[in-house]
């Protein structure tokens, strides 16, 4: 009885440790395949002029990155790409003191206005 209850622990003990192993490994991916994404997502919001926008609004953009909903990233950024307004928000982007309440050319007005405010608040 003693070698058939050391045999039993031993198989239970070697399916432990591939499960941890196989747990870690599984979470080491997803969180390099998420940086992988979001490298890939900064570089693309590196090319639209949202990028300046929110920097000329103090906003984070590393915490906007993190913190926002991709859905609502992408939904910012095609309509930053969709924009018929560049000429006013490449002038407006020059000034150096540009205030989120005179941004009404931009697509993105409204969403802005909202992450502006939440960030006031915390």
């Amino acid at each position: 009885m003693n070698i058939i209850t050391n045999i039993v622990a031993g198989i239970l003990l070697l399916f432990i440790t591939v499960f941890l192993l196989r747990l870690a490994y599984t979470i080491f991916m997803n969180l390099k395949n998420g940086r992988k994404f979001y490298d890939s997502l900064d570089q693309e919001f590196k090319k639209l002029r949202l990028n300046s926008m929110l920097g000329a609004l103090g906003i984070d953009k590393t915490a906007y990155l993190y913190q926002t909903r991709v859905k609502d990233i992408q939904r910012h950024m095609n309509n930053c790409s969709a924009c018929e307004n560049t000429d006013e928000c490449d002038e407006k982007l020059s000034s150096a003191d540009l205030d989120v309440t005179r941004i009404e050319f931009c697509n993105n007005e409204s969403e802005l206005k909202e992450i502006k405010q939440q960030i006031q608040q915390h």
